[in-house]
């Protein structure tokens, strides 16, 4: 088959898939992955599994685009490759059965947040710092606290925090992420009366600060007041400052993989060491859940909604061991 034709096949192919395909080289350029480490995903872990034209070129949708960035974004945080494709497809499960067991309902429901999300996007690319607060504020008194963060927001800042070129960022993402930050600063700040306190801390590796907020944000909203620590020097200076505060529990943020020195010293001596509850969230909590309990941390998950439920029956007690 000759160039010309293969390009009439690629193009008839992708009208009538009714989306987008792209070249190897493309996805590249767009994911910062490189050709031969996304055919080693495909051969090996079947990380992907692209389109084909006649003459067996590889080609992408922009689904596979956006689960190649899931997967550098898992490899990041220091989860093996080998591990990856199980826990994306536990994520996209979970989506489904959801869509699947609420029907119409969602799917309005999605529909409401794209216009929103679109809002914020415009708002954004205008750089508009009066219509972003405003489109901001309007966002929370419409929703509740975790839909209006994890459902709308995340999903804009993600787009900004990718569309980047890799190892860059863009100004729009610089201004998001500043304006985000400073109001999730406002929000985890205000303290109320009788509310008890939680100590949440960043585990070392590093990370976003603007997802450690947001968790923050939806543990405040579970009923605590949040004394946050973006970063800890040691867990000696943790447990120290833990026992200082006088908070009634405990919450590590993690993003990355930690290595067995933390799992076989420092965080059994640190839950041993404090009379308080000593739970984790984030990332951590899906790539390494099992070394996570058996240092007696309670596990609590990724940032959603379920976790404002999973943290206030932690704080009163009703707290579902498993």
């Amino acid at each position: 088959m000759t160039k010309t034709s293969d390009s009439i096949h690629l193009a008839l192919d992708a009208v009538l898939d009714g989306e987008e395909l792209y070249p190897i080289r493309e996805v590249s350029r767009l994911t910062g992955v490189n050709p031969v480490t996304l055919r080693a995903w495909e051969r090996r872990y079947g990380l992907l599994v692209p389109h084909r034209t006649e003459s067996g070129h590889r080609l992408y949708s922009m689904a596979d685009i956006e689960r190649v960035r899931k997967v550098t974004a898992w490899i990041d945080r220091g989860v093996a490759v080998s591990k990856v494709a199980s826990i994306i497809d536990r994520e996209i499960s979970a989506s489904h059965a959801s869509t699947v067991s609420d029907g119409g309902a969602v799917q309005s429901a999605q529909a409401d947040f794209s216009d929103w999300q679109g809002r914020l996007v415009d708002a954004v690319n205008r750089c508009d710092l009066a219509r972003l607060d405003a489109v901001y504020g309007q966002i929370h008194s419409t929703f509740p606290v975790a839909t209006a963060l994890c459902d709308i927001l995340l999903p804009v800042c993600q787009r900004f925090r990718e569309s980047a070129p890799p190892g860059s960022t863009s100004g729009q993402w610089a201004f998001l992420d500043a304006f985000v930050r400073g109001r999730l600063f406002q929000r985890i700040g205000y303290l109320q009366p009788g509310r008890v306190t939680v100590l949440l801390a960043a585990l070392p590796g590093g990370g976003s600060e603007l997802d450690q907020l947001v968790a923050a944000a939806l543990v405040a909203e579970a009923g605590a007041n949040i004394t946050y620590l973006p970063a800890m020097a040691s867990f000696a200076e943790l447990t120290a400052m833990a026992e200082q505060a006088q908070c009634e529990a405990l919450v590590l943020y993690g993003d990355h993989a930690l290595d067995g020195e933390a799992f076989n010293k420092g965080l059994p001596r640190l839950e041993q060491s404090l009379d308080i509850t000593v739970a984790a969230i984030g990332p951590i909590c899906e790539s390494q859940r099992a070394e996570l309990e058996r240092t007696g941390i309670t596990v609590l998950g990724l940032s959603g909604p379920e976790l404002v439920t999973r943290m206030r029956s932690l704080l009163t007690g009703r707290m579902d061991p498993r």
